[in-house]
């Protein structure tokens, strides 16, 4: 259902530019604006009236789908928020139960330790000598690290355990 009455031409236009997924540079629709615009002379006020009102809907069109878009990303980020924590509570069940694999009939569960660097932790006060030079001062992470895993006992920091994640697949 359209907003407002426009021509079966501009109507056909409409289609072409959603058929070309609103490329306004794919030469059909310029070939079909340029036509339409030769004709412009043959009542012209009719002619603008209803280009306007193509226009125009394209633009509440497109605010409609804006909204709509921000409504189901707004969905998509609850769904996902209530799925991280299913999958947390699913995963401390499976450690409670002292469960590292389950296999049902549609899923192979498992409690793995995630990959990657070890979290850093940072205990106390770093020295300043143990700091990168920067406009701000911040904690040097990597010596920091590298020390750590080299077996280096600092005061201020120790490696923290990997977490752990469900694997659903």
């Amino acid at each position: 259902m359209r907003l407002f009455q426009i021509t079966d031409d501009l109507a056909a236009l409409d289609d072409l530019l959603a058929e070309c997924g609103g490329d306004i540079t794919d030469p059909k629709v310029a070939e079909t604006v340029e036509a339409w615009m030769a004709e412009l002379d043959k009542n012209l006020n009719g002619k603008v009236d209803n280009y306007v009102a193509l226009l125009t809907e394209m633009r509440h069109r497109a605010e409609t789908r804006s909204a709509e878009a921000e409504r189901l990303a707004n969905r998509a980020r609850i769904d996902n928020d209530a799925a991280d924590w299913l999958a947390v509570r699913l995963r401390q069940a499976l450690e409670d139960r002292g469960l590292k694999k389950i296999e049902t009939e549609r899923y192979a569960v498992s409690v793995v330790g995630n990959g990657g660097k070890a979290p850093l932790l940072l205990t106390g006060d770093v020295p300043s000598d143990w700091q990168k030079t920067r406009t701000t001062v911040e904690p040097d992470r990597e010596r920091i690290r590298a020390s750590l895993e080299a077996g280096e006992a600092l005061p201020f920091a120790t490696l923290g355990d990997r977490g752990r994640r469900l694997s659903i697949r």
